[in-house]
């Protein structure tokens, strides 16, 4: 059975108020589709001036870094970009000697990605960046709330994922 997930109607056809004692959760819906229209926007544009890396190459290379190794399609499932962007973008960061390629020693058709000293210094400057501005935005919110924050997350996480397929020929890592 299909989820329904259009406003209830009344008798005549018109969307009726959420039932009562809901509206928060109807507020909550509101307030992720503005985060995830915001992030849409993140991913989209390029933000990058001149020298500096795009939203994609910086998820790519803090992959990288927690991952320490990986290949061009773990590194594209972990980045959330399909292989084929993965490969262009890494050819740009290969050029500023941000990643190297390898074959891997086990099986010569796998290459291998990895950080440069190099990449390694942008990585922590643009990750102490980032977590600057988040503590910054976020200075005023106590921990319980982040708490509270994170455990709804996960549960909206969820219900998108029990009503969203995976994509053909992608792995389902729902967990």
């Amino acid at each position: 059975m299909r989820p329904v997930l259009d406003s209830p109607a009344d008798d005549a056809g018109r969307a009726s108020a959420p039932a009562q004692g809901r509206a928060s959760i109807d507020e909550l819906r509101q307030t992720l589709v503005q985060m995830s229209a915001a992030e849409r926007r993140l991913r989209s544009r390029d933000h990058s001036q001149p020298g500096e890396l795009t939203h994609a190459q910086i998820r790519s290379i803090a992959a990288l870094g927690r991952e320490r190794e990986m290949t061009v399609g773990q590194l594209a499932r972990s980045a959330e970009l399909k292989p084929a962007t993965v490969t262009v973008l890494l050819d740009h960061l290969e050029q500023a000697g941000i990643v190297q390629r390898h074959r891997s020693t086990e099986d010569r058709r796998v290459c291998n990605v990895s950080l440069t000293p190099t990449g390694w210094e942008v990585l922590e400057r643009k990750l102490a960046a980032w977590q600057a501005l988040w503590e910054e935005r976020l200075h005023d919110v106590s921990d319980d709330d982040l708490q509270a924050a994170m455990r709804v997350l996960r549960q909206v996480t969820e219900l998108y994922d029990s009503i969203t397929p995976p994509e053909d020929g992608a792995p389902d890592d729902r967990g």
